[in-house]
Protein backbone atom coordinates (compact mmCIF):
# COMPACT_ATOMS: atom_id res chain seq x y z
CA UNK A 1 0.00 0.00 0.00
CA UNK A 2 3.22 2.26 0.37
CA UNK A 3 3.12 3.17 -3.28
CA UNK A 4 -0.55 3.13 -3.46
CA UNK A 5 -0.39 6.18 -1.19
CA UNK A 6 2.67 7.79 -2.10
CA UNK A 7 1.17 8.30 -5.52
CA UNK A 8 -0.78 10.85 -4.56
CA UNK A 9 1.71 12.90 -3.07
CA UNK A 10 4.45 13.05 -5.55
CA UNK A 11 2.55 13.15 -8.72
CA UNK A 12 3.12 16.70 -9.04
CA UNK A 13 7.12 15.89 -8.75
CA UNK A 14 6.15 12.86 -11.32
CA UNK A 15 4.18 15.57 -13.62
CA UNK A 16 7.20 17.65 -13.71
CA UNK A 17 10.31 15.62 -14.23
CA UNK A 18 8.18 13.75 -17.16
CA UNK A 19 7.67 16.98 -18.75
CA UNK A 20 11.06 18.29 -18.33
CA UNK A 21 12.37 15.28 -19.85
CA UNK A 22 9.71 14.96 -23.06
CA UNK A 23 10.74 18.25 -23.79
CA UNK A 24 14.19 17.90 -23.15
CA UNK A 25 13.96 15.01 -26.14
CA UNK A 26 11.76 17.66 -28.65
CA UNK A 27 14.32 20.45 -27.69
CA UNK A 28 17.32 18.24 -28.73
CA UNK A 29 15.20 17.45 -32.18
CA UNK A 30 14.19 20.47 -32.57
CA UNK A 31 18.48 21.90 -32.57
CA UNK A 32 19.26 19.22 -34.62
CA UNK A 33 16.98 19.21 -37.84
CA UNK A 34 15.02 22.77 -37.05
CA UNK A 35 11.99 21.69 -38.70
CA UNK A 36 9.58 24.51 -37.79
CA UNK A 37 10.79 27.82 -37.58
CA UNK A 38 7.67 30.58 -37.36
CA UNK A 39 6.77 33.38 -35.10
CA UNK A 40 4.05 30.90 -33.40
CA UNK A 41 6.19 28.88 -31.51
CA UNK A 42 4.05 26.08 -30.14
CA UNK A 43 5.03 24.54 -27.04
CA UNK A 44 3.36 21.23 -28.22
CA UNK A 45 5.26 21.44 -31.51
CA UNK A 46 8.09 20.26 -28.89
CA UNK A 47 6.71 17.71 -26.88
CA UNK A 48 5.51 15.98 -30.28
CA UNK A 49 8.49 15.84 -31.22
CA UNK A 50 10.33 14.75 -28.46
CA UNK A 51 7.56 11.84 -28.29
CA UNK A 52 7.69 10.99 -31.67
CA UNK A 53 11.62 10.27 -31.83
CA UNK A 54 11.39 8.77 -27.68
CA UNK A 55 8.88 6.36 -29.66
CA UNK A 56 10.57 5.91 -32.68
CA UNK A 57 13.76 4.55 -30.89
CA UNK A 58 11.97 2.68 -28.59
CA UNK A 59 10.28 0.58 -31.56
CA UNK A 60 13.84 -0.47 -31.99
CA UNK A 61 14.84 -0.93 -28.13
CA UNK A 62 11.72 -2.94 -27.61
CA UNK A 63 12.59 -6.14 -30.51
CA UNK A 64 15.65 -6.57 -27.97
CA UNK A 65 14.18 -5.46 -24.32
CA UNK A 66 11.11 -5.40 -22.60
CA UNK A 67 10.25 -1.38 -21.59
CA UNK A 68 11.28 -2.00 -18.31
CA UNK A 69 10.85 0.45 -15.31
CA UNK A 70 14.40 0.74 -15.33
CA UNK A 71 14.58 1.63 -18.76
CA UNK A 72 12.00 3.96 -18.49
CA UNK A 73 13.64 5.43 -15.61
CA UNK A 74 16.67 6.06 -17.46
CA UNK A 75 15.13 7.87 -20.40
CA UNK A 76 13.22 9.88 -17.95
CA UNK A 77 16.36 10.85 -16.45
CA UNK A 78 18.21 11.42 -19.93
CA UNK A 79 15.25 13.45 -21.14
CA UNK A 80 15.62 15.33 -18.15
CA UNK A 81 19.16 16.42 -17.78
CA UNK A 82 19.30 17.02 -21.82
CA UNK A 83 16.00 19.89 -20.70
CA UNK A 84 18.33 21.07 -18.02
CA UNK A 85 20.77 21.53 -20.54
CA UNK A 86 18.62 23.82 -22.68
CA UNK A 87 17.01 25.68 -19.86
CA UNK A 88 20.49 27.15 -18.82
CA UNK A 89 20.93 28.34 -21.89
CA UNK A 90 17.64 29.55 -22.44
CA UNK A 91 17.32 33.97 -22.42
CA UNK A 92 13.79 34.09 -21.04
CA UNK A 93 14.17 31.41 -18.11
CA UNK A 94 11.10 33.06 -16.01
CA UNK A 95 8.69 32.55 -18.93
CA UNK A 96 9.92 28.73 -19.25
CA UNK A 97 9.46 28.69 -15.46
CA UNK A 98 5.86 30.16 -15.87
CA UNK A 99 4.79 27.16 -18.57
CA UNK A 100 6.13 24.35 -16.25
CA UNK A 101 4.16 25.94 -13.20
CA UNK A 102 1.07 26.26 -15.49
CA UNK A 103 1.18 22.98 -17.03
CA UNK A 104 1.89 20.82 -13.90
CA UNK A 105 -0.87 23.08 -12.10
CA UNK A 106 -3.43 21.80 -15.24
CA UNK A 107 -2.17 18.75 -15.58
CA UNK A 108 -2.63 17.71 -11.82
CA UNK A 109 -6.13 19.47 -11.58
CA UNK A 110 -7.19 16.97 -15.10
CA UNK A 111 -5.18 14.16 -13.75
CA UNK A 112 -5.87 13.74 -10.46
CA UNK A 113 -8.50 11.27 -9.45
CA UNK A 114 -9.62 10.50 -12.68
CA UNK A 115 -12.06 8.61 -13.97
CA UNK A 116 -11.22 5.22 -16.10
CA UNK A 117 -12.99 4.55 -19.30
CA UNK A 118 -14.46 1.29 -20.69
CA UNK A 119 -11.60 0.80 -23.14
CA UNK A 120 -8.91 1.47 -20.09
CA UNK A 121 -8.51 -2.26 -19.50
CA UNK A 122 -7.53 -3.67 -22.68
CA UNK A 123 -5.58 -0.46 -23.01
CA UNK A 124 -4.01 -0.98 -19.72
CA UNK A 125 -2.70 -4.77 -21.25
CA UNK A 126 -1.33 -3.48 -24.35
CA UNK A 127 1.23 -1.22 -21.91
CA UNK A 128 1.56 -4.13 -19.83
CA UNK A 129 2.93 -6.07 -22.86
CA UNK A 130 5.51 -3.40 -24.16
CA UNK A 131 6.46 -2.96 -20.33
CA UNK A 132 6.79 -7.20 -19.58
CA UNK A 133 7.84 -8.49 -23.18
CA UNK A 134 10.17 -8.07 -26.39
CA UNK A 135 8.07 -7.25 -29.40
CA UNK A 136 8.43 -10.63 -30.77
CA UNK A 137 6.93 -12.32 -27.63
CA UNK A 138 3.36 -9.97 -27.74
CA UNK A 139 0.79 -12.34 -29.02
CA UNK A 140 -2.19 -11.33 -31.07
CA UNK A 141 -6.00 -10.43 -29.92
CA UNK A 142 -8.39 -8.30 -31.41
CA UNK A 143 -8.35 -5.52 -29.10
CA UNK A 144 -4.22 -6.03 -28.08
CA UNK A 145 -3.43 -5.57 -31.63
CA UNK A 146 -5.01 -2.10 -32.69
CA UNK A 147 -1.66 -0.56 -31.23
CA UNK A 148 -2.03 2.55 -30.99
CA UNK A 149 0.91 4.35 -30.66
CA UNK A 150 -0.03 6.28 -27.31
CA UNK A 151 -0.08 3.68 -25.49
CA UNK A 152 3.36 2.30 -26.61
CA UNK A 153 4.34 5.75 -25.65
CA UNK A 154 2.23 5.44 -22.60
CA UNK A 155 4.44 2.11 -21.49
CA UNK A 156 7.61 4.10 -21.52
CA UNK A 157 7.01 6.85 -19.59
CA UNK A 158 5.17 5.42 -16.89
CA UNK A 159 6.87 3.31 -14.00
CA UNK A 160 4.72 0.45 -12.95
CA UNK A 161 4.94 1.05 -9.14
CA UNK A 162 3.81 4.44 -9.46
CA UNK A 163 0.99 3.74 -11.31
CA UNK A 164 -0.21 7.72 -11.40
CA UNK A 165 1.78 7.68 -14.31
CA UNK A 166 -0.20 6.13 -16.67
CA UNK A 167 -2.49 9.48 -16.43
CA UNK A 168 1.00 12.10 -16.85
CA UNK A 169 1.23 11.70 -20.68
CA UNK A 170 -1.88 12.49 -21.81
CA UNK A 171 -3.07 15.31 -18.87
CA UNK A 172 0.06 16.74 -20.28
CA UNK A 173 -0.85 16.67 -23.74
CA UNK A 174 -4.25 18.66 -22.90
CA UNK A 175 -2.88 20.91 -20.69
CA UNK A 176 -0.05 21.81 -22.78
CA UNK A 177 -2.61 22.30 -25.05
CA UNK A 178 -4.85 24.67 -23.21
CA UNK A 179 -1.36 27.04 -22.31
CA UNK A 180 -0.63 26.82 -25.59
CA UNK A 181 -4.10 28.44 -26.88
CA UNK A 182 -4.70 30.87 -24.23
CA UNK A 183 -1.24 32.08 -25.12
CA UNK A 184 -2.15 32.54 -28.95
CA UNK A 185 -5.14 34.33 -27.92
CA UNK A 186 -3.29 36.92 -25.69
CA UNK A 187 -0.75 37.79 -28.58
CA UNK A 188 -3.01 37.36 -31.37
CA UNK A 189 -6.12 39.39 -29.99
CA UNK A 190 -6.86 42.60 -31.07
CA UNK A 191 -4.30 42.54 -34.10
CA UNK A 192 -4.60 41.35 -37.65
CA UNK A 193 -4.24 37.80 -37.46
CA UNK A 194 -7.16 37.14 -37.27
CA UNK A 195 -7.13 33.22 -38.02
CA UNK A 196 -5.12 31.97 -35.44
CA UNK A 197 -6.07 34.33 -32.59
CA UNK A 198 -10.41 32.86 -33.69
CA UNK A 199 -9.25 29.11 -33.97
CA UNK A 200 -7.13 29.31 -30.32
CA UNK A 201 -10.51 30.71 -29.32
CA UNK A 202 -12.70 27.96 -30.53
CA UNK A 203 -9.87 25.43 -29.57
CA UNK A 204 -9.61 26.31 -26.35
CA UNK A 205 -13.23 26.53 -25.53
CA UNK A 206 -13.80 22.78 -27.04
CA UNK A 207 -11.06 21.36 -24.58
CA UNK A 208 -12.22 23.01 -21.81
CA UNK A 209 -15.85 22.65 -22.05
CA UNK A 210 -16.10 19.17 -23.81
CA UNK A 211 -12.78 17.48 -23.67
CA UNK A 212 -12.56 18.09 -19.73
CA UNK A 213 -13.13 14.67 -18.51
CA UNK A 214 -9.57 12.51 -18.46
CA UNK A 215 -11.73 9.70 -18.59
CA UNK A 216 -13.44 10.56 -21.79
CA UNK A 217 -10.31 10.83 -23.42
CA UNK A 218 -8.65 7.41 -24.57
CA UNK A 219 -6.91 7.03 -27.54
CA UNK A 220 -9.41 9.17 -29.31
CA UNK A 221 -8.80 12.75 -27.67
CA UNK A 222 -4.80 12.97 -28.64
CA UNK A 223 -5.20 12.34 -32.10
CA UNK A 224 -7.92 15.31 -32.11
CA UNK A 225 -5.50 17.56 -30.69
CA UNK A 226 -2.79 16.91 -33.25
CA UNK A 227 -5.03 17.46 -36.30
CA UNK A 228 -6.22 20.82 -34.55
CA UNK A 229 -2.76 22.28 -34.55
CA UNK A 230 -2.65 20.87 -37.90
CA UNK A 231 -5.75 22.82 -38.77
CA UNK A 232 -4.37 26.23 -36.93
CA UNK A 233 -0.80 26.02 -38.66
CA UNK A 234 -2.61 25.91 -41.90
CA UNK A 235 -4.82 28.71 -41.56
CA UNK A 236 -2.42 31.08 -39.80
CA UNK A 237 0.24 30.78 -42.95
CA UNK A 238 -2.30 31.00 -45.39
CA UNK A 239 -4.98 32.93 -44.10
CA UNK A 240 -3.09 35.78 -41.83
CA UNK A 241 0.45 35.76 -43.66
CA UNK A 242 -0.94 35.22 -46.43
CA UNK A 243 2.39 33.23 -47.82
CA UNK A 244 4.40 30.50 -46.93
CA UNK A 245 8.19 31.66 -46.76
CA UNK A 246 9.30 27.84 -45.85
CA UNK A 247 9.04 24.43 -47.34
CA UNK A 248 9.70 23.19 -43.58
CA UNK A 249 5.36 24.18 -43.00
CA UNK A 250 4.74 21.27 -45.28
CA UNK A 251 7.37 18.73 -43.31
CA UNK A 252 5.88 19.71 -39.93
CA UNK A 253 2.50 18.94 -41.10
CA UNK A 254 3.45 15.32 -42.85
CA UNK A 255 5.15 14.76 -39.36
CA UNK A 256 2.10 15.37 -37.32
CA UNK A 257 -0.01 13.72 -39.56
CA UNK A 258 2.29 10.85 -39.48
CA UNK A 259 1.81 10.92 -35.48
CA UNK A 260 -1.84 11.44 -35.76
CA UNK A 261 -2.37 8.03 -37.99
CA UNK A 262 -0.48 5.69 -35.96
CA UNK A 263 -2.17 6.94 -32.70
CA UNK A 264 -5.77 6.23 -34.41
CA UNK A 265 -6.14 4.86 -37.54
CA UNK A 266 -9.43 6.71 -37.98
CA UNK A 267 -7.11 10.02 -38.23
CA UNK A 268 -6.29 8.55 -41.71
CA UNK A 269 -8.25 11.21 -43.35
CA UNK A 270 -6.17 14.59 -42.52
CA UNK A 271 -3.69 13.14 -44.77
CA UNK A 272 -6.00 14.87 -46.90
CA UNK A 273 -4.79 18.27 -46.11
CA UNK A 274 -1.50 17.17 -47.57
CA UNK A 275 -2.74 17.41 -50.95
CA UNK A 276 -3.71 21.18 -50.31
CA UNK A 277 -0.23 21.90 -49.22
CA UNK A 278 1.16 19.90 -52.17
CA UNK A 279 -0.34 22.38 -54.89
CA UNK A 280 1.40 25.21 -52.79
CA UNK A 281 5.16 24.55 -52.52
CA UNK A 282 8.22 24.59 -55.17
CA UNK A 283 9.61 20.72 -54.04
CA UNK A 284 12.91 21.52 -55.50
CA UNK A 285 13.67 23.64 -52.20
CA UNK A 286 12.69 21.50 -49.96
CA UNK A 287 15.20 18.96 -48.40
CA UNK A 288 14.62 15.95 -49.45
CA UNK A 289 16.67 13.78 -46.55
CA UNK A 290 14.66 15.31 -43.73
CA UNK A 291 11.60 14.50 -46.57
CA UNK A 292 12.32 11.09 -46.78
CA UNK A 293 13.13 10.33 -43.27
CA UNK A 294 9.53 11.48 -41.98
CA UNK A 295 8.08 9.64 -44.82
CA UNK A 296 9.97 6.51 -43.13
CA UNK A 297 8.31 7.35 -39.50
CA UNK A 298 5.83 5.30 -39.77
CA UNK A 299 7.61 1.95 -41.13
CA UNK A 300 8.66 0.41 -38.12
CA UNK A 301 5.38 1.20 -36.36
CA UNK A 302 4.09 -0.82 -39.35
CA UNK A 303 6.46 -3.66 -38.69
CA UNK A 304 5.47 -3.12 -35.18
CA UNK A 305 1.90 -4.00 -36.05
CA UNK A 306 2.70 -6.80 -38.51
CA UNK A 307 5.20 -8.69 -35.71
CA UNK A 308 1.93 -8.74 -33.33
CA UNK A 309 -0.83 -9.59 -35.59
CA UNK A 310 0.60 -9.95 -38.98
CA UNK A 311 -1.00 -6.94 -40.53
CA UNK A 312 0.33 -3.71 -41.08
CA UNK A 313 -2.98 -2.01 -40.09
CA UNK A 314 -5.17 -4.32 -38.01
CA UNK A 315 -7.99 -4.68 -38.88
CA UNK A 316 -7.57 -3.67 -42.25
CA UNK A 317 -8.15 -6.62 -43.91
CA UNK A 318 -6.12 -5.62 -47.45
CA UNK A 319 -3.28 -5.22 -45.36
CA UNK A 320 -3.19 -8.71 -43.39
CA UNK A 321 -0.76 -11.37 -44.30
CA UNK A 322 -2.84 -13.79 -42.40
CA UNK A 323 -5.94 -13.64 -39.89
CA UNK A 324 -7.49 -11.35 -43.31
CA UNK A 325 -11.67 -12.99 -42.04
CA UNK A 326 -11.14 -12.36 -38.60
CA UNK A 327 -9.89 -8.54 -39.55
CA UNK A 328 -13.45 -8.30 -41.68
CA UNK A 329 -15.26 -9.81 -39.03
CA UNK A 330 -13.59 -6.63 -36.70
CA UNK A 331 -13.98 -4.65 -39.07
CA UNK A 332 -17.94 -5.17 -39.39
CA UNK A 333 -18.09 -5.22 -35.41
CA UNK A 334 -16.63 -1.48 -35.53
CA UNK A 335 -18.88 -0.40 -38.12
CA UNK A 336 -22.10 -1.48 -36.44
CA UNK A 337 -21.44 -0.15 -33.06
CA UNK A 338 -20.28 3.16 -34.79
CA UNK A 339 -24.18 3.21 -36.78
CA UNK A 340 -25.58 2.72 -33.37
CA UNK A 341 -26.16 -1.68 -33.28
CA UNK A 342 -25.21 -2.29 -29.86
CA UNK A 343 -25.54 -5.87 -30.05
CA UNK A 344 -23.50 -5.74 -33.87
CA UNK A 345 -26.33 -7.97 -35.68
CA UNK A 346 -26.66 -5.13 -38.38
CA UNK A 347 -27.36 -5.33 -42.06
CA UNK A 348 -24.88 -2.70 -43.21
CA UNK A 349 -25.98 -2.63 -46.89
CA UNK A 350 -27.66 0.31 -48.09
CA UNK A 351 -29.10 2.89 -45.66
CA UNK A 352 -31.56 1.43 -43.29
CA UNK A 353 -28.66 1.95 -40.76
CA UNK A 354 -29.38 5.62 -40.65
CA UNK A 355 -32.75 5.54 -38.41
CA UNK A 356 -30.64 3.17 -35.65
CA UNK A 357 -27.67 5.74 -35.86
CA UNK A 358 -30.32 8.71 -35.48
CA UNK A 359 -31.40 7.10 -32.70
CA UNK A 360 -28.51 5.79 -30.86
CA UNK A 361 -26.14 8.54 -31.90
CA UNK A 362 -27.40 12.11 -32.11
CA UNK A 363 -28.79 12.19 -28.89
CA UNK A 364 -24.74 12.34 -27.67
CA UNK A 365 -23.91 14.10 -30.72
CA UNK A 366 -26.51 17.29 -29.77
CA UNK A 367 -25.56 17.21 -25.95
CA UNK A 368 -21.93 16.92 -27.10
CA UNK A 369 -22.15 19.97 -29.79
CA UNK A 370 -25.22 22.21 -29.07
CA UNK A 371 -24.48 24.28 -26.10
CA UNK A 372 -20.82 24.93 -28.47
CA UNK A 373 -22.48 26.05 -31.22
CA UNK A 374 -24.69 28.28 -29.87
CA UNK A 375 -22.04 29.75 -27.84
CA UNK A 376 -20.14 30.52 -31.34
CA UNK A 377 -23.74 31.78 -32.89
CA UNK A 378 -24.62 34.43 -30.50
CA UNK A 379 -22.41 37.00 -31.01
CA UNK A 380 -24.04 36.90 -34.54
CA UNK A 381 -27.20 37.41 -33.16
CA UNK A 382 -25.29 40.16 -30.87
CA UNK A 383 -24.71 42.19 -33.51
CA UNK A 384 -27.69 41.69 -35.32
CA UNK A 385 -28.99 44.09 -33.17
CA UNK A 386 -26.20 46.86 -34.10
CA UNK A 387 -26.89 49.51 -36.18
CA UNK A 388 -23.90 48.66 -38.71
CA UNK A 389 -25.14 45.59 -39.47
CA UNK A 390 -26.75 44.76 -42.52
CA UNK A 391 -27.30 41.32 -44.29
CA UNK A 392 -25.71 42.73 -47.62
CA UNK A 393 -22.64 44.04 -45.86
CA UNK A 394 -22.12 40.43 -44.41
CA UNK A 395 -22.52 38.81 -47.75
CA UNK A 396 -20.36 41.09 -49.25
CA UNK A 397 -17.55 40.31 -46.89
CA UNK A 398 -18.04 36.47 -46.93
CA UNK A 399 -17.60 37.08 -50.59
CA UNK A 400 -14.85 39.12 -50.21
CA UNK A 401 -12.28 37.18 -47.71
CA UNK A 402 -14.42 33.54 -48.02
CA UNK A 403 -14.43 33.17 -51.64
CA UNK A 404 -10.87 32.16 -52.26
CA UNK A 405 -9.49 29.14 -52.98
CA UNK A 406 -7.64 28.53 -50.01
CA UNK A 407 -11.07 28.43 -47.92
CA UNK A 408 -13.14 26.69 -50.58
CA UNK A 409 -10.19 23.90 -50.97
CA UNK A 410 -10.14 23.52 -46.86
CA UNK A 411 -14.20 23.92 -46.41
CA UNK A 412 -14.00 21.11 -48.94
CA UNK A 413 -11.65 18.79 -47.98
CA UNK A 414 -13.00 19.00 -44.19
CA UNK A 415 -16.77 18.22 -46.09
CA UNK A 416 -15.35 14.92 -47.42
CA UNK A 417 -14.15 14.27 -44.25
CA UNK A 418 -17.37 14.31 -42.99
CA UNK A 419 -18.97 12.48 -45.19
CA UNK A 420 -16.68 9.65 -45.31
CA UNK A 421 -16.47 9.60 -40.90
CA UNK A 422 -20.59 9.39 -41.22
CA UNK A 423 -20.64 6.69 -43.92
CA UNK A 424 -18.26 4.35 -42.81
CA UNK A 425 -18.04 4.91 -38.69
CA UNK A 426 -20.28 7.61 -37.24
CA UNK A 427 -19.40 7.53 -33.73
CA UNK A 428 -18.50 10.49 -31.77
CA UNK A 429 -15.50 9.40 -30.57
CA UNK A 430 -14.18 9.02 -34.13
CA UNK A 431 -14.99 11.93 -35.23
CA UNK A 432 -14.23 14.54 -32.90
CA UNK A 433 -12.10 16.69 -35.20
CA UNK A 434 -13.94 15.59 -38.65
CA UNK A 435 -17.11 17.49 -36.60
CA UNK A 436 -15.10 20.43 -34.62
CA UNK A 437 -13.71 21.24 -37.63
CA UNK A 438 -16.99 21.76 -39.80
CA UNK A 439 -18.34 23.66 -36.99
CA UNK A 440 -14.83 25.93 -36.65
CA UNK A 441 -14.79 26.10 -40.74
CA UNK A 442 -18.70 27.37 -40.92
CA UNK A 443 -18.03 30.01 -38.04
CA UNK A 444 -14.64 31.65 -38.69
CA UNK A 445 -16.85 33.84 -41.82
CA UNK A 446 -19.08 35.05 -39.17
CA UNK A 447 -16.78 35.47 -36.00
CA UNK A 448 -14.47 37.67 -38.47
CA UNK A 449 -17.36 39.69 -39.95
CA UNK A 450 -18.54 40.56 -35.77
CA UNK A 451 -15.29 41.46 -35.56
CA UNK A 452 -14.89 43.41 -38.76
CA UNK A 453 -18.64 45.48 -37.42
CA UNK A 454 -17.58 45.53 -33.83
CA UNK A 455 -14.45 44.15 -32.30
CA UNK A 456 -15.49 45.45 -28.82
CA UNK A 457 -18.59 43.16 -28.44
CA UNK A 458 -16.55 40.46 -29.50
CA UNK A 459 -13.35 40.67 -27.54
CA UNK A 460 -15.77 41.36 -24.62
CA UNK A 461 -18.13 37.98 -25.29
CA UNK A 462 -15.08 36.11 -25.81
CA UNK A 463 -13.07 37.21 -22.06
CA UNK A 464 -17.26 36.63 -20.49
CA UNK A 465 -17.45 33.13 -22.44
CA UNK A 466 -13.94 32.20 -21.23
CA UNK A 467 -14.06 33.15 -17.69
CA UNK A 468 -18.08 31.04 -17.64
CA UNK A 469 -16.01 27.91 -19.42
CA UNK A 470 -13.11 27.74 -17.03
CA UNK A 471 -15.46 28.08 -14.09
CA UNK A 472 -17.17 24.69 -15.84
CA UNK A 473 -13.75 23.12 -16.08
CA UNK A 474 -13.08 23.62 -13.10
CA UNK A 475 -16.48 22.64 -11.56
CA UNK A 476 -16.49 19.29 -13.27
CA UNK A 477 -13.00 18.16 -12.34
CA UNK A 478 -14.07 18.56 -8.81
CA UNK A 479 -16.86 16.93 -9.13
CA UNK A 480 -15.24 13.97 -10.50
CA UNK A 481 -13.79 13.62 -7.13
CA UNK A 482 -17.13 12.27 -5.69
CA UNK A 483 -17.53 10.63 -8.34
CA UNK A 484 -14.52 8.42 -8.28
CA UNK A 485 -15.06 7.97 -4.00
CA UNK A 486 -18.00 6.11 -5.12
CA UNK A 487 -16.83 3.67 -6.93
CA UNK A 488 -13.19 2.79 -5.86
CA UNK A 489 -11.28 3.44 -2.29
CA UNK A 490 -7.74 4.00 -3.61
CA UNK A 491 -6.45 6.06 -6.61
CA UNK A 492 -5.37 5.13 -9.04
CA UNK A 493 -7.61 1.84 -8.72
CA UNK A 494 -4.75 0.05 -9.77
CA UNK A 495 -3.01 -2.91 -7.36
CA UNK A 496 -0.24 -5.14 -7.82
CA UNK A 497 -0.94 -4.78 -11.57
CA UNK A 498 -4.67 -5.37 -11.87
CA UNK A 499 -7.70 -2.81 -12.44
CA UNK A 500 -9.47 -3.43 -9.58
CA UNK A 501 -13.57 -3.96 -9.28
CA UNK A 502 -15.34 -0.68 -8.01
CA UNK A 503 -15.12 -0.79 -4.19
CA UNK A 504 -13.62 -4.20 -3.89
CA UNK A 505 -10.48 -3.19 -2.45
Amino acid sequence: MFFENLNFFILPFLIVITLSSVMGFGLFIHKVIGVYESDIQFKNLFFFQGLIFVGLAFIFINFFFPISDTISFFTILLGLIIYIYYFFKLNNKKQELIFIFSVTLISLFYSVFAGLNDDFPYHYETIKNFKNKILFEIEHHRMISYNSHWLFLNSIFSISIFTSTLFILTSLLFSISIYDFYNIIIKFIGNKERYISTLSFFSLIFILGILHKYKDLGTDGPGAIINIYILIILSYHFFDKKNVTSNNIFIIILILCQFSFMIKITNTLIYLFLIFLIFKFKFKKINFLLFLFVCLIPVPWLFQNYIISNCLIWPISFTCFSNPDQAIQETYLIESFAKGDITTTMNLNGLSWIKIWLINHSSKLIETYFLYTLILFIPFILISFNKKYNKIGLIKFVKKNFFNKNYLIIFFIICISNLVWFVYAPAYRFGIFYNLSLIIIFFIPIWLFVNETNSNLLINYSKIILILVSIYFVFENIRKVDWYLKRYDIWPPIYEGKILDRKSF
